[in-house]
């Protein structure tokens, strides 16, 4: 009898570690892989037939058809370029040349991947719409307040992600002879 319950115990524990870690891997992602820029991170394979059993779970989980190596490249961003945490209580200036793509876009969600309250409506910034200047990169402002230029409204409180999507782009791919730059992200005022 003794040895029956050490049996179940034995395997219950193992059971739930084994639960646990993969439940935490689906949540947070392998440590290692992908496509690191500053601190935009990419993984290009996730959308394809090398995609792990991990990966596949987390997009299922979060109801995300992933860009393809044809269909483009999404990056995401936690971090400022000094590492701390993107927060909806400070004013974030993104600038850069984007590599070459047919089309980008950049939106900021919440962390569980939720839009934000926006009551502007206004959710994401994209190439067609920018305002550009004759030798100079890219600039979007993110704030809570209205600012001229490429303005994309914040709202809430507590961290928030960013994802710059790149379309019909050879970033990632084993095409790609060197790791482009992407938006750099620089923090402002917070309140």
């Amino acid at each position: 009898m003794r040895l029956t319950l050490l049996i179940l115990l034995t395997l219950g524990v193992a059971a739930a570690l084994g639960l646990g870690a993969t439940w935490s891997t689906v949540e947070r992602g392998l440590p290692v892989g992908g496509l690191v820029i500053g601190p935009w991170r990419a993984d290009p394979g996730v959308g394809g037939l090398g995609a792990n059993p991990y990966q596949r779970a987390a997009l299922a989980r979060r109801g995300e058809a992933p860009l393809a190596y044809g269909d483009g490249l999404a990056f995401v961003a936690a971090t400022d370029q000094e590492g701390r945490p993107l927060s909806l209580a400070c004013d974030y200036t993104l600038t850069g040349d984007m590599p070459a793509a047919r089309l980008w876009t950049l939106a900021a969600f919440l962390p569980d991947g939720r839009r934000m309250a926006n009551p502007l409506g206004r959710f994401a910034a994209t190439s067609a719409e920018a305002v550009r200047m004759a030798d100079r990169p890219a600039s979007v402002i993110l704030s809570r307040e209205a600012r001229a230029g490429d303005w994309l409204p914040l709202s809430g409180e507590g961290p928030f992600v960013l994802r710059l999507n790149l379309y019909e782009t050879a970033v990632g791919t084993p095409l790609a002879r060197s790791k482009p730059t992407l938006f750099t992200i620089a923090r402002g005022a917070c309140r």
